[in-house]
């Protein structure tokens, strides 16, 4: 078996460390959050206000995270939720009652979104009930602007096969005098909202059932349209309706790295700029009825991290057992490693008081031809080879433990003292010549 040192168990421990420590950064590479290489952001249509919205986002976060952030637009939320889980889009803007939120994670409301049902003036529709067999766009497959209007025309019992030229968008009407209407629900920073409305041309029907939709809605809240919100005249009176949230979505296992960077994209940006009913930070609990995303629920109750740095706290306290015997084992390895290196300090020197006793014995040999000798070149022989030994034996004997032992001194009393006898013999031996 080979014999173990010291210096043996130096190198397989470095080897040891040096293994685990290129284990531990494998495992950080490949199992740490790593941010995509390009971001995409499903929108809505092209114009509207989820796309103009998105593309503000989409800038800001290009900054935040260093990334390429493409806004990519679609038909609308229910098209963006499936991009989200076919991993075609990292980020995504639905609305609130489109899709199944539940199942993905909320990364920030955006703003409130309002059921409007527009009607073109002088084609007789005074209530709802009138669109029954009327041309009304209620959005492409997809959006969730449809959704919104299948669960309006749901509620006050109208048929979606009594309507016409349904699968459009409401924009449309400026460029379709035969469309009479459409139901459409959006922010009223939409631009081709504020265009449709500013001509004059259209008026708001009211939904008198807001309070009881609103009752039963967990995503649909009862609100009121100013009047005058869109021109000095539209609506003339304020009209009474429902509304839903804008959310930025995420899958629940996106990136920290990128929910941080949107929510920061949204929240610390000038965003209000372009969308002035974009909820403050600070309302964000009134707006959201489905679970946030873990980074986005310390960004909006920071007061929670206190609990998180309880549950730090006691964790490591639970693990004090584990500090203690990890030390225990330090310990037990320092001192296995000490009692290695005396062991071998004590071969060490076992093997080198044999090789003493071997120099001994040849000084021994030496002094006892000596004896006999009167020869001067043979003296002088003797001479060498005990000088010799004596060197051989300082520069091979160098531990202390040795030297301080009394049979090193004899050894080295004994050589000194037949190099004396030897050079006083030799002297004698050239003067007699």
């Amino acid at each position: 078996m080979r014999h173990l040192t010291t210096t043996g168990i130096r190198h397989w421990l470095a080897v040891g460390m040096v293994v685990v420590i290129v284990v531990l950064v494998a495992f950080w590479f490949f199992s740490g959050e790593r941010l995509p290489r390009k971001v995409r952001l499903a929108t809505g249509e092209s114009g509207g206000l989820y796309n103009l919205v998105g593309k503000k986002v989409a800038a800001a976060l290009n900054q935040r995270i260093d990334r390429e952030v493409v806004p990519v637009a679609t038909a609308g939320s229910r098209a963006n939720f499936q991009m989200l889980f076919d991993g075609e889009a990292e980020l995504a803007i639905v609305q609130g009652g489109t899709v199944d939120i539940q199942e993905v994670s909320v990364v920030t409301p955006l703003y409130p979104e309002y059921v409007m049902v527009i009607v073109r003036r002088g084609r007789g529709i005074e209530a709802i009930a009138d669109l029954f067999g009327k041309n009304v766009a209620i959005g492409r497959q997809g959006s969730g602007n449809r959704q919104s209007a299948l669960a309006v025309l749901e509620h006050f019992d109208i048929e979606l096969d009594s309507l016409g030229k349904k699968d459009l968008y409401f924009k449309l009407l400026l460029d379709d005098p035969t469309l009479d209407g459409a139901i459409v629900t959006t922010g009223v920073a939409n631009p081709d909202l504020e265009a449709l409305l500013q001509t004059g041309q259209f008026d708001l029907l009211p939904l008198p059932s807001a309070p009881a939709i609103d009752m039963v809605s967990p995503f649909f809240q009862k609100t009121e349209i100013p009047r005058g919100l869109f021109a000095p005249n539209v609506p003339s009176e304020p009209v009474t309706t429902i509304a839903t949230t804008a959310y930025l979505v995420a899958r629940s296992d996106a990136n920290a790295l990128l929910v941080q960077g949107a929510l920061e994209a949204v929240h610390e940006e000038s965003l209000r700029l372009d969308v002035p009913t974009l909820i403050p930070r600070q309302e964000t609990p009134q707006w959201v009825s489905t679970r946030l995303h873990p980074v986005a629920q310390r960004y909006f109750y920071p007061s929670d991290n206190i609990g998180m740095m309880v549950s730090v706290m006691e964790s490591l306290v639970a693990t004090k057992e584990l500090l203690f015997a990890i030390g225990a084992g330090v310990f037990l390895l320092w001192h296995r490693r000490r009692r290695f290196e005396k062991q071998e300090r004590d071969e060490a020197v076992s093997e080198q008081k044999e090789r003493l006793d071997v120099f001994l014995e040849k000084t021994l040999r030496i002094e006892s031809r000596q004896l006999k000798c009167d020869d001067p070149q043979q003296l002088q022989k003797f001479l060498d080879e005990v000088t010799k030994i004596k060197l051989a034996a300082l520069q091979e004997f160098t531990e202390e433990e040795l030297r301080g032992d009394q049979a090193f001194s004899v050894f080295m009393t004994q050589s000194a003292n037949l190099v004396t006898t030897l050079q006083l013999k030799i002297l004698s031996a050239r003067e007699k010549a």
